[in-house]
């Protein structure tokens, strides 16, 4: 009976020892999803909060610069005489002439004005195609094509942004429509169109694989999609019924209700994002909301989370496993320490180590014979696969952070600090100037007669103006000083230490290199008031800009072009 008992335990020893080593198998496989699950549920909502935000910037850049042109085009003495009396022919001439400088200005150069009073539509493009002919079309209030314009003026909204074809003009653009009053009345609209196409391109188009940005109202429509067919062109005008809103991107229901809840929530103000997983076409994803109050839009920021961290390629580390397995039954019997129960517990203490975030090298040891060694340094692959994902993670939410940073502290136009940047610095040097007990000096610049300088010649030479008062600045204060472009054609200077003789040598220096500064554009002439301070002790940072601001009003009072350092009263 012996003999046959030693062969009936045989395979039912290997046979349990399959089952163990299967079930080790499905735990290897459950142990590894759930950390690339812990993963991503750890780092994706910070990833995409920093997206969300990331791309708002990105998309209000270019329509805020537009809009505020908009709202200086409706305010336009102009226009809004034009608008009065059409027509005129001598106030319709001065309006031609001002749209024709706002269209130089304008991203697209293009613009449209239409009239309450006759429903006149002036415009012109890009390719000065119009120009003589501004006047293109009637609107009609019982056209449907024309709805748009009626709506507007119902709804009384200042502005209003939307995406909508141009019939008469055979364009689609996003529209920026401005009202035009006369007091309390309206009398029309006037704006300008971003190129859809470029626009979705440089905005909405995926910047990198499984990532989706779309932009809806409060109702939900789809003003902006790379998709154009999800576009809900004209919203204004149409029926609550027949808007392509985002039921066609979540269809399931408790997903809809959590993006309306979460655009609730970020217009209330209770949130800046808004973070969720959802279901997409079959595909669980993460979505980030935020509100954009500038243009009273939502930007809604979507990530396959199978595309930016795919878990298919720890099916490998499964196949080969198995193999091992298969392997390890022949050669149990001499090899079962050495070749399974050694490197199992190697493999328990490394996923330990990545649980942890920590790299398991040390834990392993790479190479080994058989399979179960090949296994080992697939496992180890594995696991540089999921640091290395890891850190790019990091990597990146580091990127938007610095990028966000930038944007925030920086201005645009001169790439000095700007409000903002300025501020923080300000108030940690005023903090080290209180703990070491010594001063520092604030210069205020301001342009002189800088609204002619806008007025006469247009606002892009506005903008060389300032850039060239931001170069003179940084060439000529010391390297550790700090300047700002503090608002308009407002500039500081932060200087540490600081006395009396430097305050007022530099601030000599920076006004008469300002007005010697040879600019490009030959017909202005630049000059700055100055206003300069020192700090005295204790003293806060809103004091030290009341004073510096008093010594600006006495240098513009004294014929500007000048120095004026401020003086505190005696029994300061």
């Amino acid at each position: 009976m012996m003999p046959n008992i030693q062969i009936n335990l045989k395979p039912r020893f290997m046979i349990l020892t399959a089952l163990l080593f299967i079930f080790s198998a499905i735990a290897v496989s459950w142990s590894v999803r759930t950390l690339a699950e812990a993963i991503i549920e750890q780092w994706a909502p910070r990833f995409i909060t920093k997206q969300a935000l990331y791309d708002k910037s990105r998309t209000l850049q270019p329509i805020l610069r537009e809009v505020a042109l908009s709202r200086q085009l409706a305010t336009s003495q102009f226009i809004r005489d034009w608008a009065r009396s059409p027509d005129d022919q001598e106030m319709t001439n001065d309006a031609l002439m001002e749209l024709e400088t706002y269209r130089q200005n304008f991203q697209d150069r293009s613009y449209f004005v239409a009239f309450l009073c006759n429903g006149h539509y002036y415009h012109n493009n890009a390719a000065n195609e119009y120009a003589g002919k501004e006047f293109r079309y009637v609107l009609n209030p019982k056209k449907e094509a024309d709805s748009w314009f009626y709506n507007l003026i119902k709804q009384k909204r200042d502005i209003h942004i939307n995406v909508n074809p141009d019939i008469e003009l055979g364009i689609t653009k996003l529209w920026i429509d401005v009202l035009i009053r006369d007091g309390n009345d309206i009398i029309g609209i006037a704006g300008t169109g971003l190129d859809l196409t470029r626009f979705l391109n440089n905005v909405v188009e995926e910047s990198e694989p499984g990532v989706t940005s779309l932009f809806v109202d409060h109702s939900g429509a789809i003003q902006l999609h790379r998709d154009k067919t999800l576009i809900d062109f004209g919203s204004i005008s149409k029926k609550q019924d027949t808007h392509k809103t985002i039921d066609l991107i979540f269809q399931n229901s408790d997903d809809k209700k959590v993006i309306y809840t979460a655009m609730k929530e970020l217009e209330a103000g209770e949130k800046t994002v808004s973070t969720a997983f959802v279901d997409v076409h079959g595909h669980r994803q993460l979505v980030g909301i935020v509100y954009l109050p500038e243009i009273d839009w939502y930007e809604i920021t979507l990530i396959d989370l199978a595309t930016i961290l795919p878990l298919s390629h720890f099916s490998n580390i499964l196949v080969v496993f198995i193999v091992s397995l298969l392997v390890a039954l022949v050669l149990f019997n001499f090899a079962l320490n050495r070749l399974v129960l050694n490197p199992l517990n190697q493999l328990d203490q490394a996923m330990a180590q990545i649980e942890e975030g920590k790299n398991p090298s040390r834990q392993i040891k790479q190479g080994g014979r058989g399979e179960v060694g090949s296994l080992i340094n697939h496992f180890i692959q594995m696991a540089h696969t999921i640091l290395e994902s890891r850190q790019i993670l990091e990597q990146k939410v580091q990127d938007r952070t610095a990028a966000l940073d930038r944007l925030a502290k920086l201005d645009p136009l001169t790439e000095l600090l700007n409000r903002r940047g300025m501020t923080e610095r300000m108030e940690a040097k005023v903090n080290r100037a209180h703990r070491e007990n010594s001063k520092i000096g604030l210069l205020w610049l301001d342009i002189d007669w800088f609204k002619e300088i806008n007025d006469t010649y247009g606002h892009s030479f506005g903008d060389e103006a300032l850039k060239a008062v931001a170069e003179t600045i940084q060439t000529t204060i010391r390297p550790y000083d700090l300047s700002a472009r503090w608002g308009g054609d407002e500039f500081l200077v932060l200087l540490q230490p600081a006395d009396n003789h430097t305050l007022v040598l530099l601030g000599e220096r920076l006004r008469s290199a300002i007005a010697e500064h040879q600019c490009t554009m030959e017909k202005i002439s630049l000059s700055v008031s100055i206003g300069g301070c020192l700090s005295i002790k204790d003293q806060q940072i809103e004091c030290l800009l009341q004073n510096a601001d008093h010594a600006l009003y006495k240098a513009k009072a004294a014929g500007r072009n000048c120095f004026y350092a401020y003086r505190p009263p005696p029994h300061e």
